[in-house]
């Protein structure tokens, strides 16, 4: 299966391009061939579907147990009464600082996979699951949810950066004894060979409840139904005291989108906290990095350029060098020095100022945090951060997971005004 090396968002695009034209003379099919790489993620099985049977081959293409699923994603909007107008009805849950992880089971074959939001196979990393069997009520399903660590005397999640030493591939066993995961599962796709998809949350819903047994391993995610702004701001709040970060906003009606379409889950978006800076951090991806000086100079490295997608070019939108601890910076410089290019990429969009001492792909994902977001000439967008920090790495993400330029220009407005 053609997944995961293909840097999601580029490499299928120009397949997809290159197959619309030679069918239609056009790009009048990309949306189309879009839609069916969201549920079937491997353009290499597209590709052959349209030779062999057309365009028309593509309506037999469904969801299939083993083949992840690309992600429903959240879009923002910072107000709760435009929340509710777009929505009406709406369920409200608890947004997790996990792991995103998307579980496949099928019990006649003995199989349980599961895939990040990368689309990449994770499935030695949660022997957890291995007990799976004994919980669900079915013969094949696929669950979307949020992997957490937790605390066994207490039942309290635990903090993002402890879940995520779970990523590792090596004592693997030992460290789920002494980091034990709860699987909060809010979304079923598909049961015994039929896609949910197409239905509706609340339908979702009730298939999820028939088919997860009681159990401490794979818990169904608890929400909340409500049309009431007021009610989505207390929840909110509610959940932001908890520990969690924030609220998630779903479509009581709407169906599972894969990726950042439509309206039909949303999270809060915030310009500013109550001290005065940017509530929302931002997901960029590093573009390139200084060498170190002074202090620095052991570590090899003094700071880096981070930036977003904005069309088909990257644009910077900030250089950081704070946030990071000496083993961070030892161990970051490693890892960007593995996708080092010889001169700066022709999508970069990175004025002369700002210029980094080594270029690298965009594939490392990090959460930044910031004082606001200011008018800037040094950058080719026009905007930059003020004070970026960063707040943690996001090896659980990849490029195309990472803010887009419409997010960050809407923060910009409420942050500008």
């Amino acid at each position: 299966m053609v997944i995961g090396k293909l840097r999601l968002g580029f490499s299928e695009k120009t397949i997809f391009d290159a197959l619309s034209q030679m069918t239609s003379g056009g790009k009048s099919l990309r949306k189309e061939l879009d839609n069916t790489f969201q549920i079937y993620p491997d353009p290499g099985y597209i590709t052959q579907v349209v030779k062999e049977r057309g365009m028309a081959g593509l309506k037999n293409v469904r969801v299939k147990t083993g083949v992840p699923v690309v992600p429903a994603l959240c879009q923002r909007l910072n107000n709760y009464r435009e929340i509710v107008d777009k929505m009406g009805e709406a369920a409200v849950e608890r947004k997790y600082d996990g792991t995103r992880v998307q579980i496949h089971f099928n019990r006649l074959k003995n199989e349980i996979r599961t895939y990040t939001r990368n689309l990449e196979e994770s499935s030695p990393m949660f022997p957890e699951l291995f007990q799976m069997n004994k919980w669900i009520m079915g013969d094949e399903v696929i669950l979307d949810c949020e992997a957490v660590g937790y605390d066994k005397k207490t039942g309290k999640v635990l903090p993002f950066q402890i879940t995520i030493t779970r990523k590792r591939k090596h004592g693997v066993a030992e460290t789920a004894k002494s980091i034990p995961l709860r699987f909060f599962v809010f979304d079923i796709l598909s049961l015994n060979g039929r896609s949910l998809i197409e239905e509706p949350y609340f339908e979702r819903r009730k298939f999820l409840t028939k088919v997860v047994k009681k159990n401490e391993t794979i818990v169904p995610d608890e929400y909340f139904k409500t049309d009431d702004p007021v009610e989505v701001q207390k929840l909110h709040d509610k959940f932001l005291k908890e520990g969690f970060e924030g609220a998630v906003i779903k479509m009581w009606n709407g169906e599972y989108l894969p990726g950042r379409q439509g309206w039909n889950w949303v999270k809060i978006k915030e310009a500013e906290g109550a001290s005065g800076k940017l509530s929302d951090t931002l997901d960029l991806v590093i573009l390139g990095y200084n060498l170190g000086k002074g202090k620095r100079a052991g570590f090899g490295m003094g700071a880096f350029l981070v930036g977003l997608r904005r069309g088909e070019s990257w644009v910077s939108i900030a250089k950081v060098g704070t946030g990071l601890t000496d083993e961070e910076f030892k161990g970051l410089k490693i890892k960007l020095d593995k996708s080092k290019t010889k001169e700066k990429p022709k999508d970069y969009l990175v004025s002369g100022s700002l210029v980094p001492d080594v270029w690298v792909e965009p594939l490392v994902v990090v959460e930044i945090a910031a004082d606001e977001i200011t008018k800037s000439p040094n950058h080719a967008g026009g905007i930059a951060l003020r004070f970026p920090r960063l707040i943690k790495f996001r090896e659980d993400k990849g490029p195309k997971d990472a803010t887009t330029w419409k997010e960050v220009e809407e923060i910009a407005k409420l942050s500008l005004n």
